[in-house]
């Protein structure tokens, strides 16, 4: 076994001009695969490891019928997910046993006594919000139930806020102005920017980006009490819908989401049914016009309905492995090539005694060895093709990044590729017949 191997790698050296050209058109094949399958992973990734699998996103059809939608026409390909801030605090009611939030992202103005100001990202919500999306706290705690009773005046912001506002990373205690009102620092936490953007996909906002991290978070109705207006999609009755940030009218406009934990499937089954109940009571009592009507989708569910995954990027992933493929068959020619050319000193190796087996393993161990090499020369290229993506301003290509497990399956592929394109090419080599072989000579 150790010659066959040996006499394999030797083997590696004849005919250097066709054996390069092998190497490139492999390396150029794994590439572009191993580029599109890097920009696939990150984009596939879990926006919330550990939480996501108990996160589920919940809604029923108020609209009125002639309700304009925040730009939404067709609920398949862009599926309806507002809810009224009443329908919100009465489907919680009647669900007290489910934890729930509902909540909308916004941009706040932040004032401080002496003077200074900032605008960061904010989510308002209801309920345990930060627990339930695993927002992580630095000092301090989340509201608390009677506080939002009360509906008191608290907020959450990021240590980085904080610093720049209150001149120390833990600000807690101390009083900032936000709309009409102020507010009390309850908490510290680190920036919030799950990828991708789960809790905000909607119109004018992209799945993906560093630039959209969370930096404060405020109890929904104590913000709406300081008059701080949710700048978000809104879909409000008798028109006036779309991206909204001069006013609410929360009586008559959809602007929340509400998402519930719910951890076993009979939860899942109960949550549902909940759901569907309370959309044909609202319903019969011609709160809701439209039929009764509810949905409830899981985190993995809501990313495949919203289409974070592009159609484009597993359409050039199929483009890819054509390429590949086609990249396969011509290394597969270039090897039966280098093999029949050596097929005169194969036929006197099989008249002295050697078997098809001594003749295939040393022609798989090249094949392979080139494939390796390929594999090697692919990862530079790589990198080149995810550098050049990044440099495509469309939301998510900021995350084509390639991750050390994917270099070894990099590795893995092209030995495996190398091996698969060198196995008719060695066949036929055992099966050249010998006594002619040595006769042609």
């Amino acid at each position: 076994m150790n010659y066959a191997i040996e006499t394999g790698l030797r083997g590696l050296r004849r005919h250097p001009r066709t054996m390069l050209l092998a190497i490139l058109t492999l390396g150029l094949g794994l590439a572009s695969v191993m580029t599109m399958l890097s920009l696939l992973a990150m984009l596939s990734v879990d926006p919330l490891p550990g939480l996501s699998q108990q996160l589920y996103l919940g809604w029923v059809d108020s609209r009125s019928r002639d309700s304009t939608g925040d730009g939404r026409s067709d609920d398949i390909s862009n599926p309806p997910r507002l809810w009224k801030l009443e329908d919100a605090d009465a489907i919680a009611a009647a669900q007290p046993q489910v934890r729930q939030t509902a909540l909308v992202p916004t941009e706040l103005e932040i004032h401080t006594p002496a003077g200074k100001r900032t605008n960061p990202r904010a989510v308002l919500a209801s309920g345990p919000m930060l627990s339930m999306f695993g927002v992580p706290l630095l000092h301090g705690r989340q509201w608390t139930p009677q506080e939002e009773r009360e509906r008191a005046p608290v907020v959450i912001l990021a240590s980085s806020v904080s610093q720049q506002l209150l001149g120390t990373p833990d600000g807690t205690g101390q009083s900032v102005r936000i709309g009409k009102a102020m507010f009390r620092v309850i908490g510290i936490s680190r920036e919030w920017d799950p990828q991708p953007h789960v809790y905000a996909l909607q119109d004018g906002e992209p799945a993906w980006g560093d630039r959209f991290a969370v930096k404060a978070f405020l109890p929904l109705h104590a913000a709406i009490d300081a008059g701080v207006p949710p700048m978000s999609s809104q879909d409000c009755d008798h028109g006036g819908g779309g991206y909204r940030f001069d006013a609410l009218d929360e009586k008559n406009c959809r602007f929340l989401q509400v998402w519930a934990e719910l951890t076993t499937p009979s939860a899942i089954a109960a949550f549902g049914d909940a759901l569907q109940t309370y959309a044909q009571d609202r319903h019969a009592a011609g709160a809701f016009p439209r039929a009764a009507s509810s949905r409830l989708y899981s985190v993995p569910q809501w990313l495949t309905a919203n289409r974070v995954v592009p159609d484009n990027v597993r359409l050039h992933l199929w483009l890819a492995a054509g390429l590949l493929a086609l990249c396969m068959v011509n290394v597969a020619g270039l090897l039966a090539a280098r093999f029949l050319r050596r097929s005169g000193e194969l036929g006197v190796r099989r008249v002295l005694g050697a078997t098809r087996r001594a003749i295939v393993i040393p022609c798989l161990v090249e094949a392979g060895a080139a494939g390796v090499i390929g594999g090697v020369l692919a990862l530079p290229l790589t990198l080149l093709g995810l550098w050049l993506i990044r440099q495509q301003d469309q939301g998510y290509t900021e995350q084509a990044h390639l991750n050390p497990a994917l270099f070894l399956a990099l590795l893995l592929l092209a030995a495996l590729t190398g091996l698969l394109v060198g196995v008719i090419p060695s066949w036929r080599a055992a099966r050249l017949e010998p006594a002619l072989q040595v006769k042609s000579q």
